[in-house]
């Protein structure tokens, strides 16, 4: 790997980064759950979602970007916004659970997932692509 990390590596990394700040969020509304609801979380497991989300996703695309590095710029765009985004969708759920019956949350989602859908199949076709080829 270069010196320079990629644009997927850095999304990566700097999402590693918003998932250990939003740790102190998650610790404080199970630690504190009163001073929680008084900041407006209505739902706790919200905030772990959250967080997990953002362990998992921005881990996967740290080791995507350099396990495949200069895969397509549409693959990598759509990993890392759907990284981005799959994770960032359960924050507005913590304060307020019904938004998740709503239109527009909804199409929100569905976008979300179909970038991460793309990224991550892309990212594995391309992989597969690399390693027919160099047979």
């Amino acid at each position: 790997m270069s010196e320079r990390p990629s644009a997927l590596v850095t999304s990566g990394v700097v999402e590693l980064a918003a998932a250990a700040l939003s740790g102190w969020a998650f610790t404080y509304a199970i630690s504190n759950p009163e001073g929680a609801r008084r900041a407006g979380v209505a739902s706790v497991p919200r905030i772990r979602q959250w967080h997990l989300d953002l362990v998992a996703l921005g881990t996967s695309t740290v080791a995507l970007g350099v396990a495949v590095p200069d895969a397509p710029r549409i693959v990598q765009g759509s990993l890392a916004t759907g990284a981005w985004t799959n994770a960032m969708l359960f924050l507005p759920l913590a304060f307020k659970p019904e938004l998740i019956d709503e239109p527009g949350y909804k199409a929100a989602a569905g976008a979300s997932f179909v970038a991460t859908t793309v990224g991550f199949v892309g990212m594995a076709a391309t992989a597969i692509a690399r390693r027919r080829a160099a047979r």
